[in-house]
């Protein structure tokens, strides 16, 4: 099935029943465990009431009522640590598509992870609990304002918002109809051993954290050796890969340093660093921990200097370099050891899944068995940037391609999007901007699995500047070898 989303701002705003203006705490009944603080009447982007609450002792939440509702009610993952009332699934439009949306902030509030030293609770909240509870909760309150039953439940997330999707399919299928789960943090543990084991590499003085192992400029080297080997591969020189496994470039080639380091040279620890990325984390038996990182984002603002190398040296991450650090770190600080002297430049990997034994049923979601959701007829869409320095590719590669060998029909409600050049979530060189939410939509009303989606390239206004396909993985998007490159009709997907 070839789905076509291009929308004017009629199809967003739809005439639509069980419209509902009135916006006060008086018009929710009562709920056991659940505390509504305030509600107010809001205009932008769209007329919608605004309800804010507590459910249990923390658990906070924002739920988004449009008076012109369509029936349907989204939930918005969020990113990081959570704790803000950030919805993701608003940058989809939800809102002004007339869909009732929801958001938490799983139960505590702050940037980094020290709300989860010695607290169970918030842990589990955060892992799963917590978005489970609220939607449950939202559900209610949705179907009592507007006074009609929700006759569809999504979620929409990317990154930890990802995880939160694939906790919710594993853990509680009931709870949405389709569930999109973009580039997800879906394997914590795997996750936080390559962010460490990236850092040792990149940073092995714990005193020694302003200045980057790696340049930008040797960045833009790796990037630029690459692209010249591969690049054309797909049929069409753009500087993007359009899938980096078909790449056999090797680090070991860029130029040596032969006496001075310089940003023009590589030495043996730039080397070993580049591979500690590239390779992915292992123990000192050369045991695989979890999955290396493909090409791709290297010099990309929002790519590995924000990740991986440093220069996302701001006050909101003081005192580390980068996000790699900051979530490997306060993660061991506050969730594994909980102990805030934990040092990431002396630890030993051997111990690793034992050390962090306990966190992994509560933050990983790695169940490949997704009967259950299935039957009840939950539909499961994943997207992921090949490009992504934050979370690996090639682990949500990896996940969906257990799911399948776990059983092959599952790729009849389980569809991975790839998407070539793009960084966590959104942006890079690649077309990023995806309509996930219609397409999910479109999916489960018709029961016809989308085989393809357009992807939009935007402007420095923001605007769409011409689109590819994105195709159903393993297929991938080719140029047919005329016409302009950001026309979809000049592409077909096809096998590797």
């Amino acid at each position: 099935m070839r789905i076509r989303l291009l929308c004017s701002i009629a199809c967003l705003l739809p005439a639509m029943a069980g419209a509902q203006s009135n916006c006060d705490v008086n018009l929710f009944p009562e709920m056991l465990d659940l505390d509504i603080t305030a509600a107010s009447q809001q205009s932008e982007p769209v007329s919608h009431c605004e309800v804010t609450g507590v459910i249990g002792t923390e658990l906070q939440f924002r739920l988004l009522l449009p008076e012109n509702w369509n029936g349907k009610f989204v939930m918005g993952g969020g990113g990081g640590f959570a704790g803000t009332l950030g919805n993701q699934a608003l940058t989809q439009g939800v809102l002004e598509s007339g869909y009732a949306t929801v958001s938490t902030d799983t139960g505590h509030s702050g940037f980094g992870a020290d709300w989860a030293l010695n607290n169970l609770e918030r842990i589990t909240n955060y892992g799963h609990a917590g978005v489970h509870r609220t939607a449950v909760e939202a559900k209610h309150m949705i179907s009592d304002y507007y006074d009609d039953s929700i006759d569809r439940s999504y979620f929409y997330g990317c990154s930890n918002g990802g995880r939160q999707a694939l906790m919710e399919a594993q853990r509680y299928p009931q709870d949405f109809d389709g569930i999109v789960a973009g580039a997800p943090a879906y394997n914590f543990g795997g996750l936080i051993a390559g962010f460490l084991a990236s850092q040792q590499a990149m940073f092995p003085d714990p005193n020694q954290l302003k200045t980057s192992l790696l340049s930008l400029q040797e960045l833009e080297i790796v990037e630029t050796e690459y692209l010249a080997r591969c690049d054309a591969n797909d049929g069409l020189t753009d500087g993007i890969l359009n899938n980096p496994l078909s790449c056999d470039f090797d680090v070991a080639e860029l130029p040596a340093c032969s006496a001075i380091d310089s940003d023009s040279c590589f030495t043996e620890s730039e080397i070993a660093a580049l591979k500690s990325v590239y390779d992915g984390p292992t123990d000192s038996a050369g045991n695989q921990l979890f999955y290396g990182f493909p090409f791709g984002g290297e010099p990309d603002a929002g790519g590995w200097s924000t990740w991986t190398t440093g220069g996302a040296q701001d006050d909101s991450l003081n005192p580390y370099p980068n996000l790699h650090m900051f979530f490997s770190a306060e993660v061991m600080k506050y969730m594994a050891f909980h102990d805030a002297a934990f040092d990431y430049s002396t630890y030993n990997h051997d111990n690793y899944f034992h050390d962090i034994r306990t966190l992994t049923p509560t933050l990983s979601a790695t169940e490949t068995d997704l009967t259950e959701f299935r039957d009840q007829g939950g539909k499961l869409l994943l997207y992921q940037g090949w490009s992504d320095a934050a979370i690996t590719a090639l682990g949500t590669v990896g996940y969906y391609e257990d799911v399948i060998a776990n059983d092959a029909s599952a790729r009849e409600d389980a569809r991975l999007f790839m998407m070539p050049g793009v960084l966590h979530c959104a942006g890079g060189k690649g077309p990023s901007t995806v309509r996930f939410v219609d397409a999910l939509d479109q999916w489960v009303e018709s029961d016809q699995a989308p085989d393809d989606l357009p992807a939009y390239f935007l402007d420095e206004n923001a605007n769409p500047a011409g689109s590819r396909p994105l195709c159903a993985y393993p297929e991938e998007a080719v140029y047919d070898g005329s016409g302009s490159d950001r026309d979809p009709v000049n592409f077909s997907c096809s096998a590797p």
